[in-house]
């Protein structure tokens, strides 16, 4: 085997680990990559098609994660109106009391 060249000297700290490296992954390098390489199947497994209410489950899930993450936005947008500490505590008590919000 025949390192590659670089721009290390052969004895220093970085030029042994580059050779130790080089040694190390020599079935991974280019040259045998022809030998290496995956092959694709002759034809592809059929696709497994989700059932429609998990489809819907799964889309009502995002939806709400959505919507919450909106709310909670909102909501941080307020709060950060507030121009002191008191102002801020009594914007959460307001939060805490109204059930919509």
């Amino acid at each position: 085997m025949k390192s590659q060249l670089h721009p290390f000297p052969e004895n220093s700290l970085v030029g042994n680990c580059i050779r130790l490296a080089q040694s190390t992954f020599f079935d991974a390098a280019s040259a045998r990559a022809d030998v290496l390489m995956p092959k694709a199947p002759a034809t592809l497994p059929p696709a497994k098609s989700e059932p429609f209410g998990a489809r819907l489950a799964r889309w009502m899930e995002n939806l709400d994660d959505w919507l919450y993450r909106q709310r909670m936005n909102d909501r941080e947008a307020y709060l950060a109106q507030s121009q002191d500490v008191f102002e801020l505590e009594r914007r959460l008590r307001d939060l805490d009391r109204r059930p919509y919000f």
